[in-house]
């Protein structure tokens, strides 16, 4: 409705007041209608969106990521949540494991965590999920829900349950970081065969490791002493592995001795390694000495 709808000839012979009036009704009468059509497009709008076909979510696609993930990273957190029928969540726990999740541009992963570590292959399928160990009994699949340089965030669904796993880039220890003396604190070991871990057993210990800042250790341990016999003190040299980042004692020697650093911060240390002698996976706690 054009603004000359509200000059209408003969208003010049009524009363100022009748023409104010008539004016205000016209004018709200053109709003409405204007207010209408707007109205109707938009619910035509949000039909035709209704009618499109739902596509599913399938977070991050490795496949077109221009970032590197194909490196160590450092096990931050897991969350377990569960739903009831409802989708309403019912229960939510989170732990902090040692260790950390490695990915290998060559399609295979290890996983160096308590109780102990794994190992497969892995491949992204075509619904650009994650999946460890394809076509086989222990098939993981995961979404990919975030992705940085500097972490990665992996989902897990099944059934009523949702697994998510983050994890932050790795960053290798430097030797300052871990030049101290390190009491013991205990150790989880496991027993293990081919194809099979067995629980884990927490041991005692007591005695320390002191890596010193000329390369050499000192180690204590007074696990078997007794007071008639103290603990022999064992020294030798170490360092730290370029790449893989483990700790290493008597390099190129007969005794030579590599532990993976699952987990380091300014008051603890947890180191692994596996005795292939005593087919045991070894899990040691240390605290810095006061």
């Amino acid at each position: 409705m054009s603004d000359n709808i509200l000059n209408i000839k003969g208003l010049q012979y009524c009363s100022p007041f009748f023409v104010i009036c008539l004016r205000l009704y016209l004018l709200i009468r053109m709003v409405l209608r204007n207010c209408f059509c707007a109205t109707l497009i938009i619910v035509a709008a949000l039909a035709a969106s209704s009618c499109r076909k739902a596509e599913k979510v399938t977070g991050i696609c490795l496949h077109n990521s221009s970032i590197d993930y194909q490196k160590r990273w450092a096990i931050e957190s897991n969350t377990i949540d569960v739903y009831n029928a409802k989708k309403k969540l019912v229960s939510s726990a989170v732990t902090h494991p040692n260790g950390y999740f490695e990915i290998n541009a060559d399609f295979t992963y290890y996983i160096y965590s308590d109780p102990a570590p794994a190992k497969g292959k892995w491949e992204i399928n075509k619904n650009c999920q994650f999946v460890l160990n394809p076509r086989t009994s222990k098939e993981r699949d995961f979404e990919v829900i975030q992705l940085s340089n500097d972490s990665l965030v992996l989902r897990q669904s099944s059934g009523s349950t949702v697994i998510t796993q983050k994890y932050k880039a790795f960053k290798c220890p430097s030797l300052a970081s871990l030049r101290f003396r390190w009491d013991m604190v205990f150790t989880m070991q496991s027993r293990y065969a081919v194809d099979t871990v067995f629980k884990s057993e927490r041991v005692p210990e007591t005695g320390y490791l002191k890596l010193n800042a000329d390369a050499s250790y000192n180690v204590v341990l007074t696990t078997n002493s007794t007071p008639q016999t103290p603990p022999p003190m064992i020294t030798g040299t170490w360092g730290i592995t370029n790449p893989g980042c483990a700790l290493v004692l008597d390099k190129n020697k007969p005794n030579e001795k590599s532990y993976e650093i699952q987990k380091l911060t300014a008051d603890s240390l947890v180191i692994w390694r596996k005795d292939t002698t005593a087919k045991l996976n070894l899990l040691r706690h240390y605290i810095v000495h006061k």
